[in-house]
């Protein structure tokens, strides 16, 4: 940025702010904040202002205070908060979505991010004075289920349905959708479809699992399931790829043809200790998973998902609930059914599966290395569902 006025610089920062859904509850920092910030002159803040306004990012109230088009000042509609982790992106498809809809509403917004699941600003996020709280923690110790619970006419879970306690929950696609991504596997060839999860949450065995498992038996499939949950705050990508590489080392992907993971977190993990092992994706194995299709499509390969559809419609019906714009009191469930999508939206298909699977030339058949392993295989559940040893010894 050499050469480039420091007003402009300034005036630059606020408008990534601004696009990053800051400052939506109403006026920008005044003067005094700003040249206490950026350590800047008066006559300097004033030109970044003048900036903004020419621009058009901003414009003056009333009050004489710089506001940013169409927020609702000092007086937002709703305050709305979203409790997530740290690590999440600012291209998240869930957040923009929430962020966007409180910018479309009228309402304030502030992403919460915390580092862990009982973090201190999660339990003190839901004693502040919020309208709507989205809030995707995983896993709920009971103490802070407790704490929801009694807080529920406000929050929105994220994924995990606590509507049982009275809870909202903000969902993607049907799970039932994954019986679409196993015929899309059985079409190309494949048999033994593998269950792979990592993610720390409150049920055992995943909901995402019984959809998996009816598929197979409607498709005449085998599978394994392979079920050890990260302890936080170790990152579900890092527990993926151990696990996936004690799995391999032990031979117990061996005779698998794709493995279903439970979220592209996962997937990633798997694919980067195939690849450790020189296991080919999608040539030797192919690896699906279920949602995140942003970060789907950049990894190397694509990987092939249950898609997730737009999310403002779905978000916007939250949001006129609590605006009274169109109350539903009595629906605490908000999801995608499959019958409301199209067959191209159930299913977002990437490089990580083969076209006639079992024609790619080179197919391996056994993944275990030369050499032997010596460690101790931590599996929490590494043996077939009953249902599916039934099927399997029938054979």
């Amino acid at each position: 940025m050499t050469g480039t006025p420091k007003y402009v610089q300034i005036a630059e920062v606020l408008q990534r702010r601004i696009a990053h859904g800051d400052y939506l509850s109403g006026a920008l920092p005044g003067a005094p904040k700003l040249m206490q910030e950026f350590g800047i002159s008066y006559m300097t803040t004033r030109q970044a202002m003048q900036k903004l306004i020419d621009d058009g990012t901003v414009i003056r109230a009333a009050n004489g205070r710089l506001e940013v088009p169409g927020a609702p000042g000092d007086s937002p509609k709703l305050r709305v908060a979203y409790l997530h982790h740290s690590a999440i992106a600012l291209s998240d498809k869930w957040r923009n979505a929430i962020a966007g809809a409180a910018c479309k509403y009228g309402c304030s917004y502030q992403d919460i991010p915390f580092r862990y699941s009982e973090d201190a600003v999660v339990y003190e996020t839901l004693d502040q004075d919020f309208d709507m709280i989205f809030f995707n923690i995983s896993p709920l110790h009971p103490l802070l289920l407790e704490k929801l619970r009694r807080r529920s006419d406000r929050m929105i879970s994220l994924f995990n349905d606590l509507t049982c306690y009275g809870i909202r929950c903000f969902d993607g696609i049907n799970i039932e959708a994954i019986g679409h991504l196993v015929k899309f596997l059985h079409q190309r060839g494949c048999r033994r479809i593998d269950f792979f999860t990592v993610e720390p949450n409150l049920n055992r065995p995943s909901s995402r699992q019984l959809p998996w498992e009816r598929a197979l038996t409607k498709y005449g499939c085998t599978g394994m399931v392979w079920d050890d949950r990260t302890t936080p705050p170790e990152p579900s990508l890092v527990h993926a790829i151990h696990y996936a590489d004690q799995l391999v080392r032990a031979g117990k992907l061996d005779g698998a043809d794709a493995i279903f993971c439970t979220s592209v977190e996962a997937a990633r993990g798997v694919i980067r200790a195939l690849t450790d092992h020189r296991i080919r994706v999608p040539e030797d194995i192919a690896v699906v998973s279920f949602g995140s299709p942003e970060q789907a499509r950049v990894h190397t390969p694509s990987i092939t998902i249950v898609n997730t559809p737009d999310l403002m419609p779905l978000v916007s019906k939250i949001y006129e609930h609590y605006l009274g714009i169109t109350p539903a009191p009595e629906r605490l469930y908000y999801r995608f059914e499959l019958e409301d999508l199209s067959p191209e939206e159930v299913l977002w298909i990437g490089e990580s599966t083969a076209a006639d699977y079992h024609q790619v030339a080179g197919r391996r058949i056994c993944f275990a290395p030369q050499c032997s392993f010596s460690g101790e295989l931590n599996v929490a559940s590494a043996e077939p569902s009953p249902a599916l040893s039934e099927k399997k010894n029938g054979q």
